[in-house]
């Protein structure tokens, strides 16, 4: 499937949607050097990450253990003034 640019969705982030992937990149613009999430259906890792800061890898299990803990307000007091 061919890839798609598209924004104004996902919090007005940049992001590219196929099929089978998402990479949201986190910045306004898409332009910079900003880290992004990439997740496959056919990739049982998700990297979330950029050339300039490096990349972490969770598998999807951890990634979703990873977003249901901070649904649940796990560091909300660290990010929350």
């Amino acid at each position: 499937y061919l890839s798609k640019k598209y924004s104004m969705m996902y919090n007005n982030l940049p992001y590219e949607k196929t099929h089978n992937s998402l990479q949201i990149t986190f910045c306004g613009s898409g332009s910079c050097k900003c880290p992004s999430i990439d997740i496959n259906k056919d990739n049982d890792t998700v990297i979330i990450g950029g050339k300039e800061e490096g990349y972490t890898r969770f598998t999807k299990e951890q990634f979703d253990l990873f977003l249901e803990t901070a649904k649940n307000g796990a560091f909300d007091e660290f990010i929350k003034k």
